[in-house]
């Protein structure tokens, strides 16, 4: 009805009825005035558009017609290694443009998806044009990180049943799609809540540098065998996640190669855990329980260490305490010694809990931070008001039930 409304109101501004200004002959006069000059603005988001259109057809002829001086090379370049992954929906939109003359800036999102992989991956430029006789054309583009795979090097594709997996082609990735599947049919097996995707987006970094490129924010991404890199919404209070943009898993070679099979399909788990459990992971759950579960489920039980740990007293307080990483980044934040030491304990805390309480109590604790009658601050006192509405027991009297288990678990002859 509205839509209808809208029309009939611009039927009455232009004249439908035909009471119009008329011609001599009595036909509606006619315009006669020339189309607006596009703005720079206008044209540069052209240019951009048919930049898109280039790389997600592979054509470097055409990709590199739309920039000038040194950036011509690097985008044959570019597109030539583009061409060898079957590209969709690529785009690149203009979030800010400064125009100075014949000199433009262009802060762009860039995005694109992958044929039979769900979502889009997106990432931000910098973009400087000058106008030239053709017109306007990128001079340079600027991104030291959150690099896309082709730009990085020339990435070759391969799909399974579960993945596609792109991997740079000089780089022989041998185990790894089994590895993959052993990790999915792991996933079946074990997690009683959340979703798995139909097929995952596996990128493979050929080497710390080139993981660097094509992360940002991913603190020892050097030291790391794989990442889940997840881009979601968020909404309310809760901070309940609403949508996933994007899901893929980055795989860093030089330290995920050396592993055996069981490490292996370890790491892969623990990935896709986060991956699976991404839509309902609220942006307060604390970390410990994200980190727990994700160790539980891949079947990576560190109780040893951390009843060492208990024991020793020598790794950082926060880091072997379930109030002191119940901030969704508090491990991250965490280094070296201290940050395994709270991956030992999360680990614990986590087997602990499906000991104690069963696997389906454990999952529930998740889910709770969802709840937005839960309201109190995030971190340790948001934590204790879930675990005294899910576990019925309180926060301290978990944390000592859960050090003694440890230790009992961990040191003691069974």
């Amino acid at each position: 009805m509205r839509r209808a409304l809208a029309l009939a109101a611009l039927c009455a501004l232009a004249g439908c009825s035909g009471g119009g200004d008329k011609g001599p002959d009595g036909s509606p006069a006619q315009s006669t005035s020339k189309p607006a000059t596009p703005t720079a603005e206008e044209q540069l988001a052209g240019l951009l558009e048919r930049r898109a259109k280039a790389l997600q057809a592979g054509s470097a002829r055409r990709y590199a017609a739309t920039s000038t001086g040194p950036q011509c090379a690097e985008d044959r370049r570019e597109a030539r290694n583009a061409r060898r992954l079957d590209l969709r929906d690529v785009s690149l939109r203009a979030t800010k443009t400064d125009v100075q003359g014949a000199k433009a800036v262009v802060r762009v999102r860039s995005a694109y998806a992958i044929r039979g992989v769900r979502g889009r991956f997106e990432a931000e430029r910098i973009l400087r044009a000058d106008r030239t006789g053709k017109g306007w054309r990128i001079r340079s583009e600027a991104s030291r990180r959150q690099r896309h795979p082709w730009e990085v090097a020339p990435f070759s594709a391969r799909r399974t049943d579960h993945f596609m997996i792109l991997a740079p082609s000089a780089l022989a990735v041998e185990g790894l799609p089994e590895a993959l599947e052993d990790g999915y049919a792991r996933m079946r097996d074990v997690l009683v809540s959340g979703t798995l995707r139909r097929r995952y987006l596996v990128v493979v970094a050929g080497s710390a540098a080139q993981a660097r490129q094509m992360t940002s924010g991913i603190r020892g991404v050097a030291t790391l065998a794989a990442i889940s890199d997840t881009a979601v919404h968020e909404e309310g209070v809760a901070e309940k996640v609403v949508s996933v943009a994007s899901q893929r898993l980055l795989v860093v070679w030089p330290a995920f190669a050396p592993l055996g099979a069981d490490g292996r399909r370890r790491v892969v788990t623990h990935e896709l855990t986060h991956a699976a459990l991404a839509p309902q992971t609220s942006g307060r759950t604390p970390g410990w329980l994200a980190e727990g579960v994700a160790l539980y489920v891949s079947g990576d039980r560190r109780v040893q260490e951390a009843a060492r740990d208990v024991a020793g007293g020598t790794a950082e307080r926060r880091a072997l305490s379930l109030s002191g990483l119940s901030t969704p980044s508090a491990i991250a934040k965490l280094g070296g010694a201290a940050q395994s030491a709270a991956y030992a304990y999360s680990s614990s805390a986590a087997f602990y809990l499906v000991e104690r309480f069963g696997r389906r109590r454990l999952f529930k604790l998740y889910d709770a931070f969802n709840d937005e009658s839960l309201s109190a601050p995030t971190g340790a006192e948001l934590t204790a008001q879930a675990v005294r509405r899910t576990l019925g027991v309180p926060i301290l009297r978990l944390e000592r039930d859960l050090r003694r288990w440890v230790l009992d678990r961990g040191l003691l002859p069974r």
